[in-house]
């Protein structure tokens, strides 16, 4: 019996941490599978990916938030590889930013929700 309550205990709290992504899955569908590929692979040589990606994991929210909003021009590195295409600024909401941010950390680079949408709009330059 205390097997199972246990078992019940830590399923519960399971729930309580499940974090739905479902609202940045749909943004990232929308905007961003043309170039990053629906698994976030990217394409080699053209388009860097946001899978496993060591430029997301190391890069500070200030960083990522700065790309969807003015767009990346100029050659950058991400897992040893060098991508020179350019990204355009995203015509995107603070908390369709939060959203998409939020899905690519937790589905694709094993972390967290650290994206904020207070953050976001503090972050994004005034337009």
């Amino acid at each position: 019996m205390k097997s199972l309550l246990l078992l019940l205990t830590a399923f519960a709290s399971f729930q309580v941490l499940a974090i739905d992504v479902s609202a940045g899955k749909a943004v990232y569908d929308k905007t961003c599978t043309s170039c990053h590929m629906a698994n976030g692979d990217g394409l080699p040589g053209a388009f860097p990916p946001l899978n496993k990606s060591d430029y997301f994991k190391k890069s500070n929210p200030a960083q990522i938030i700065k790309i969807l909003d003015q767009g990346l021009n100029g050659e950058v590195t991400v897992n040893g590889q060098k991508f020179a295409s350019a990204m355009p600024a995203q015509n995107l909401s603070d908390q369709e930013i939060t959203d998409v941010l939020n899905y690519v950390s937790v589905t694709m680079n094993s972390g967290k929700p650290i994206f904020k949408v207070d953050q976001v709009k503090k972050l994004r330059v005034p337009k």
